[in-house]
């Protein structure tokens, strides 16, 4: 007897009729609710019905935005120790279950693996106060992600990020930042793009954080800055033909806790959520969230 579950879709997911033809058919099986949440504030309040009703596992259908979602709201029911999580891979990235071997290719298998899987707790990171579940990226990228326009990301989709990114290719540019890795003295950089992840893949696959293990209760640190690299601003085309594009990070580290305070306000994305400030306290919450892991379950 499987447990009672709820499949929580994202709304572009939810109109397309593969998705919808397997979850009927898969309800035919098993005890599955399924709801599409409008809002983060909506998605706990089904979480929350669902549980009352005997609901002990919630699938979350989408991108590593939904995933991230999906954890959030079962960490602020404080449901974190006795509701399981799963999720089918249904974005244009999937890049945390990437790194379990689920590239998105197998609808049913995912779904049928996050309804029948057995569940294994894995660390989940935060920054400020907020939770990521995959990988927090800072600098660039994140800068372009949080200021393009949403009328013109609607209407382009990812082409918007690229022409966005183009135009404003003046303003890459190091930041002076303080950073300090557990009880490691302080260091000064010069901080351009850094990744920390809790997994390994961001951007669409790229490893950015190869050393990243969501059991191992570290964060894994990569930080590329302006020594070494191209004077004036970091030459990205130089770093994207390399074999392994994480060899150009000038600097790579484990943590539990850190702490990076910049001169200037940064942007940081945590799993497509934006955050822009000049102090950010970041930790590991070993253990946090109960995950069904996705692919074969391996």
């Amino acid at each position: 007897m499987f447990a009672k579950s709820l499949l929580l879709l994202n709304r572009k997911s939810a109109v397309r009729s593969d998705v919808r033809t397997i979850v009927k058919q898969l309800q035919k099986e098993f005890e599955l609710d399924v709801w599409v949440p409008w809002s983060g504030k909506q998605t706990r309040k089904l979480l929350k019905q669902a549980v009352k009703s005997g609901t002990t596992r919630v699938i979350g259908a989408g991108g590593d935005g939904t995933v991230n979602a999906v954890a959030n709201a079962i960490l602020r029911a404080g449901l974190g120790d006795t509701v399981d999580m799963g999720l089918v891979p249904l974005g244009t990235a999937n890049d945390f279950a990437r790194a379990f071997g689920d590239m998105g290719n197998d609808i049913e298998g995912s779904l049928r693996q996050a309804i029948t899987g057995t569940a294994k707790p894995i660390d989940l990171g935060r920054v400020n106060g907020e939770v990521f579940v995959n990988v927090a990226s800072g600098g660039y990228g994140a800068m372009i992600t949080a200021t393009t326009d949403v009328e013109i990301k609607r209407r382009l989709g990812g082409l918007a990020y690229t022409l966005s990114g183009i135009s404003r290719l003046s303003e890459l540019a190091p930041v002076k930042a303080r950073v300090a890795l557990d009880d490691q003295e302080v260091r000064e950089m010069d901080l351009t793009i850094l990744a920390i992840g809790n997994s390994r893949f961001a951007g669409g696959g790229f490893d950015v954080t190869p050393l990243a293990d969501v059991s191992d209760g570290k964060l894994d640190f990569a930080m590329l800055a302006a020594p070494g690299l191209v004077e004036g601003r970091p030459d990205l085309r130089a770093i994207f033909e390399r074999d392994d594009p994480t060899e150009a990070f000038m600097y790579r580290a484990q943590f539990e806790r850190a702490v990076i305070e910049t001169e200037t306000p940064y942007h940081i994305n945590l799993d497509g959520e934006p955050m822009v400030d000049t102090r950010f306290e970041i930790d590991i919450m070993p253990g946090a969230l109960r995950l069904v892991p996705p692919g074969n379950g391996a």
